[in-house]
């Protein structure tokens, strides 16, 4: 990393610099604590580490296996979201877990089998303290989990498939047996592990196995997927399979796990792949499956998806697949990989029929209620429903603490809770110039089919905003406002953008002041077109920072630890990574009490 220090300009350029270019933020970290206090998000992650002491593993005794680890995994999508200095008890909190079963040299502790696709899901944990600590362990723990299933020595290769090579869910018990929840297990972390070690063998096998299991059970009719496929004429009994091995039904959280499985998997598969086509194909039908079949009256969806309660005895609204498909729909639509206008009402109704399952156990903090206990295929859809598979909550006072609802919610609440007002995601631009006697707001924003207005907030103190002013959603994309009513001291501004069905997203915060400290994270060119992303940073303490590239659904890209030397100005190139495809990202500077974040478009 080659930082060079450039002169400092007069303080009063750089003021009207600072202003004037776009999507500045500087914001104190706790002043964005206290809006993510009132998330589900961070409810639910306190909560979680306050009850189950020392590691997760407390509440489910699972050891080195998935039930864990999705439960972490909803926690780091919400540490991502969030000022790391305020959060570090998350980060922790994984670490722990994961220090439990891995030797500071990286080998694994005696006990710990990788004898299922279950117990590779921990290697994504893995990956997540890689990039967060940079400690060797974790990644060469993560390269021991991707040998167990990728290249010639495989330790896994005994236990696929004879003909179609496709991975046994568990090496005993499930002989020849492929479930939609094993292709959440693993291949996640396969696509993430190539993408973060340029391993195109990794890469490959998690899109292959993924396709396989499309192709395989997809239904094309109601756009669904069934749960499990056992190879016809291979070894091993099952009283489930048809003719061609498939399940007979539509489990919701076997859906729930494939299609966020696709959206994970798609993040980390480089844009020029020949069958990142097939995926997204994969995910448009699958999308319009999950819409068609949502309970109007609730949002949420059924145990059996493609049933109702009227149609199959016992069947009942599921929360735990319902949250995964929120999830699914809205990194999705993030992402523009399907029809924004389409889906995210479709998100938005879920995502409030799973905040209605929501209530306060006795300890004051939050519960997630009405979701399927743990099972393994069925042989009928009544089976699925069965008075043993009825919904279950969680926390409850006795009995198993089943940990498929605390994942789903944490999953589905990292997306539509997030970004605060520190991340924006719908806007293109915002500026603010600071002129003789007004202040003038400017902003563009990149979507406006479910838009109604914005509102236009001013503050003193950069968290309790007050509206000032409305604007009508024309279609025009390109607004300008003018306060006219300033005072003669600092004073925040943000933009609130209101959709159709009420929902809210907000621009940036923008400081302005004749006394504001210039502090400033700026990028030319924007969009980047090189390969390099050039950027000038004004005005900010000495000191160590993180610096990150994000994806637009908040998914780490890059990222690098920054020394800046001087409160002066300084130009910095990051040199992107081969497989970072065009788009829209973000860029964040998080240290010291400051976190700026920069939307960036690279070509």
């Amino acid at each position: 990393m080659k930082i060079c220090l450039v002169s400092s300009k007069s303080p009063n350029h750089m003021k009207s610099l600072t202003i004037s270019f776009a999507f500045l933020l500087v914001t104190l970290s706790s002043s964005y604590s206290q809006s993510a206090s009132g998330t589900w998000a961070v409810k639910f992650s306190d909560a979680i580490i306050s009850r189950y002491t020392p590691t997760i593993n407390a509440m489910t005794s699972k050891g080195w296996e998935y039930s864990n680890t999705i439960i972490l995994h909803g926690m780091e999508k919400v540490y991502n979201q969030l000022p790391a200095a305020s959060y570090t008890a998350y980060l922790n909190y994984i670490k722990a877990y994961a220090d439990a079963y891995v030797n500071t040299d990286g080998t694994f502790k005696a006990g710990v089998t990788l004898v299922s696709l279950d117990r590779i899901h921990p290697g994504i944990s893995l990956l997540f303290l890689y990039e967060k600590t940079g400690l060797s362990q974790y990644a060469t723990a993560a390269t021991t989990l991707r040998n167990v299933l990728v290249g010639p020595t495989a330790s896994y290769n005994p236990y696929r498939t004879p003909l179609k090579k496709i991975f046994w869910h568990k090496q005993s018990g499930y002989d020849n047996i492929m479930m939609l929840d094993g292709i959440y297990m693993a291949h996640p972390f396969l696509a993430k592990y190539g993408r973060m070690f340029n391993d195109a063998a990794a890469i490959d096998t998690a899109v292959n196995q993924a396709l396989f299991a499309y192709n395989q059970l997809f239904v094309a009719g109601p756009k669904l997927i069934k749960h499990a496929w056992k190879e016809p004429g291979s070894s091993g009994t099952v009283s489930w399979a048809d003719g061609a091995g498939n399940s007979t039904s539509v489990w919701s959280r076997a859906m729930g796990w494939y299609t966020m499985a696709l959206v994970d998997i798609l993040k980390y598969v480089p844009p020029a792949h020949p069958k990142r086509p097939q995926l997204l194909a994969a995910l448009s039908n699958l999308c319009a499956g999950i819409k068609t079949y949502q309970d109007a009256a609730t949002g949420l969806w059924y145990q059996v998806v493609d049933k109702t309660s009227a149609t199959l005895a016992g069947n009942y609204l599921e929360t735990s697949g319902s949250s995964m498909f929120v999830y699914s729909l809205k990194v999705a639509c993030d992402s523009g990989w399907i029809s924004s206008a389409t889906y995210m009402p479709v998100a938005v109704a879920g995502w409030n029929g799973v905040k209605s399952k929501i209530n306060n156990y006795t300890d004051g903090m939050p519960r997630i209620n009405d979701f399927a206990p743990a099972m393994s295929v069925q042989n009928t859809e009544a089976l699925y429903v069965q008075a043993s598979l009825q919904s279950v909550d969680c926390p409850v006072s006795a009995g198993t603490q089943h940990p498929h609802g605390y994942a789903g919610v944490l999953m589905a609440a990292s997306v539509m809770e997030f970004p605060l007002s520190a991340l924006p995601v719908h806007f293109i631009s915002f500026t603010a110039k600071d002129l003789t006697n007004k202040v003038r707001l400017i902003w563009e924003s990149g979507t406006e089919e479910q838009l109604d207005h914005y509102e236009i907030q001013r503050s003193t103190n950069g968290s309790d905003f007050k509206t000032i002013g409305s604007v009508p959603a024309t279609a025009a994309s390109k607004y300008s406002w003018d306060d006219n009513n300033r005072e003669n001291r600092l004073a925040y501004y943000r933009i609130k953008a209101i959709s159709l069905d009420g929902s809210a997203n907000y621009s940036s915060i923008l400081p302005v002041s004749g006394k504001q400290s210039g502090q400033s994270l700026l990028i030319s060119p924007n969009p980047v077109i090189d390969g390099n992303l050039t950027m000038v940073i004004n005005a900010i303490p000495a000191g160590k920072y993180n610096l990150k590239l994000l994806s637009s659904t908040g998914e780490l890209v890059q990222t690098k630890i920054l020394t800046i030397q001087d409160q002066g100005s300084t130009v910095f190139s990051l040199p992107l990574s081969a497989v970072t495809g065009k788009g829209v990202y973000y860029l964040q500077l998080d240290g010291n009490g400051i976190l700026i974040n920069k939307s960036v478009l690279i070509k």
